[in-house]
């Protein structure tokens, strides 16, 4: 299965969950996972549980939880 992460491409498994496609991302892009994960956002800026199903083709953007409370507004993201 495809999803994209900040408009990157990672394959995932059949079943793979939000988390599973933020630690490939992470990985695809040379990066360790940040000790605070960040915060998952949906097409529509809907903030999406990491054990939350993921579908083909979907895309998720990441936000660090710093920025998300400064801004307090993550729907224009």
């Amino acid at each position: 299965m495809t999803v994209f992460v900040n408009n990157v491409e990672v394959n995932l498994f059949s079943g793979a969950r939000v988390i599973d496609a933020i630690r490939t991302y992470y990985t695809n892009i040379h990066h360790n996972l940040p000790d605070e994960i960040p915060v998952a956002l949906d097409d529509f800026g809907n903030i999406v549980e990491m054990d939350g199903e993921i579908s083909h083709l979907q895309r998720l953007y990441t936000i660090d939880h710093e920025v998300l409370l400064e801004t307090d507004q993550y729907e224009n993201f």
